[in-house]
């Protein structure tokens, strides 16, 4: 992230509205007067087509878990972006969303598979219940 002439620019970012994912990059912040900020502009990227996903818990001290998440990116020429988790409560949101091409880019139209692990941080927790909601893909697993 950068901060120059009052315009606070973030890569990439990710923000849960009514619960749902949303994961954008190019995002412009303005500095107001009182020390606040207006969003100039953002854009959109596109979260990933998910078809499954599994939780393995590593029988270790601490507990390592692990989500296991397989799906499609729209073309082969994009990659997936870091993924941006949430958690309240009980439940964790995973936005997993994939780069854009660049505005002379061309590709083939056709789905590209892929297969990520994405570490959860479960550190001091209760035992009990979890649900991980990937993109709109849910599981659940017990600690």
């Amino acid at each position: 992230a950068t901060y120059e002439n009052g315009v606070f620019t973030i890569p990439q970012g990710a923000a849960l509205v009514n619960g749902d994912p949303s994961y954008y990059n190019d995002i412009q912040l303005k500095s107001g007067a009182e020390g606040n900020f207006t969003l100039i502009s953002a854009t959109d990227a596109a979260l990933v087509a998910v078809e499954s996903v599994v939780v393995s818990i590593a029988e270790s001290l601490p507990v390592q878990v692990t989500v296991s998440v397989s799906g499609n990116k729209s073309i082969p020429c994009v990659d997936l972006q870091s993924p941006a988790i949430f958690r309240t409560g009980s439940r964790f949101t995973i936005a997993l969303a994939e780069t854009r091409l660049g505005p002379a880019e061309t590709c083939i139209a056709v789905l590209d598979p892929f297969q990520t692990d994405i570490p959860l941080d479960v550190t001091g927790l209760d035992s009990g219940t979890y649900i991980v909601n990937v993109n709109g893909v849910e599981t659940s697993f017990n600690l």
